[in-house]
């Protein structure tokens, strides 16, 4: 019988982006013997081959198998649980097996971190981001901040053309860059500068997952990229969050994204912050 294992919650937020809260693409479960944040790949299918998004499903099934997951756990097995988990999808979801080898783009895509407190260990399962005893350890892959600032360059060059964007529900700039943004699954699971890791059904059992050591007593903040300027404590994180909003709307000057504020939605991503003593 597995013992419980003891982990001190100090403070914990989820919240999508949306009014509606069932299309948050971000979740958070804390387990005898696990804390994960799990952050959902925003879709960018032509398919369009799950309800609700590719995020949110791809969300809820990383959630589902580390919620049954022992606590002695390894991080590889977390790792092919999930992703075996993923392929299972894919055979229920009744669309050609052949989508989903030939075409990335269509597949499910999470990002996680996550803590086993029986090894006192996290796994850093993509960018998700994690601060130990206040110092962060950096997560932001090469993709993004280059698509990031590709997207700052067209935003500008927009501008610079007299068509502003702050008030423009359809970010113009992102719909520039969806292409690239399309062509970036092609390097999931790859090696190479522009390559990352992320749950997708197909990942590479040898890839390089950054492994933080935590002490007994280490205060730990597990958060998704909802939170773009992270901080020890949420309510740190959330003023920064609403400094950006209203000093970088578009999220093209001090923080690069691919996507900013949209006007009526609660950030420009859903976030998810979970603070705790190991």
């Amino acid at each position: 019988m597995e013992s419980k294992i003891a982990m001190h919650i100090i403070e914990q937020h989820c919240q999508g982006k949306r009014s509606d809260q069932s299309l948050n693409e971000d979740g958070l479960i804390i387990t005898d013997g696990f804390a994960a944040v799990v952050d959902g790949v925003t879709s960018k299918s032509v398919r369009h081959l799950w309800q609700l998004s590719g995020g949110v499903v791809a969300k809820n099934l990383a959630i589902e198998v580390i919620a049954k997951l022992p606590t002695d756990t390894d991080m590889r097995h977390v790792q092919q649980t999930i992703d075996e988990r993923f392929r299972q999808a894919y055979r229920e979801c009744g669309a050609d097996a052949a989508i989903f080898t030939d075409e990335p783009v269509e597949r499910l895509q999470a990002n996680a971190v996550v803590y086993s407190a029986a090894r006192y260990e996290a796994w850093l399962f993509g960018d998700c981001q994690i601060m130990v005893n206040g110092e962060q350890i950096p997560t932001m892959k090469h993709v993004d901040e280059l698509l990031g600032e590709l997207r700052a360059f067209t935003a500008l060059a927009l501008q610079n053309k007299g068509e502003h964007q702050s008030s423009n529900p359809t970010d113009p700039a992102r719909a520039m860059i969806l292409p690239f943004l399309r062509l970036q699954s092609q390097f999931a699971n790859k090696r190479g500068p522009y390559g990352y890791f992320v749950f997708d059904g197909f990942a590479d059992l040898t890839y390089p997952i950054r492994t933080v050591h935590i002490n007994s007593g280490d205060e730990v903040v597990l958060a998704s990229d909802g939170y773009p300027l992270l901080r020890p404590t949420l309510a740190e994180s959330e003023q920064e969050l609403q400094r950006l909003k209203r000093e970088d709307p578009e999220l093209i000057h001090e923080y690069q994204s691919t996507k900013g504020f949209t006007p009526g939605n609660d950030s420009f991503d859903d976030r998810t912050y979970l603070r705790f003593i190991a």
